[in-house]
């Protein structure tokens, strides 16, 4: 086998391993869990972003814009604490901006997260309810909830990578 040859079942080797290794830290089903995550937390916040551009009007759509806004930001953050299998963080090798911390203090994180569905139930009864004021006041507290996470557990590379 010449040289060339040899270099390049090394390197197929290598490939292999470092595939195997890639699995073994982070199974397929932990990598799967990645982009579905990415994207229904950007459902939320697009929800939530839609809400908050409604205030800003100065004139509510109920019906086309706050009720079913609110209603997606509820039904996301019901599952929200189960879009983080250990295994589906930074070690998955797939680009996360889940911080190693999520798993390191789940007790913190879950805290969180409870919090946010709580605040996701009221926000969706305040614009069931078509309550301007009420509306306000818990978008302002959502905001605060999604806030304290995303400082803690959320790489600051998101804001970077997300800028418009």
């Amino acid at each position: 086998m010449s040289a060339l040859g040899i270099r390049c079942l090394a390197a197929a080797v290598c490939v292999a391993f470092g595939f195997a290794a890639l699995e073994a830290a982070a199974g397929p089903a932990e990598v799967a869990q990645i982009k579905p995550r990415q994207d229904k937390l950007r459902d939320m916040g697009g929800a939530l972003k839609a809400i908050t551009d409604e205030i800003k009007k100065g004139r509510i759509d109920w019906d086309n814009a706050a009720i079913p806004n609110a209603q997606t930001v509820k039904d996301r953050s019901v599952y929200i604490l189960n879009w983080f299998p250990k295994g589906s963080g930074p070690e998955a090798h797939v680009k996360t901006y889940a911080l190693p911390v999520i798993w390191q203090k789940p007790d913190d994180f879950t805290k969180l997260g409870k919090q946010l569905q709580a605040d996701a139930v009221k926000l969706q009864q305040v614009a069931n309810a078509k309550d301007e004021a009420g509306l306000k006041a818990q978008v302002q507290v959502i905001g605060k909830t999604c806030k304290a996470c995303h400082d803690t557990y959320r790489s600051p590379d998101y804001e970077k990578d997300n800028e418009e």
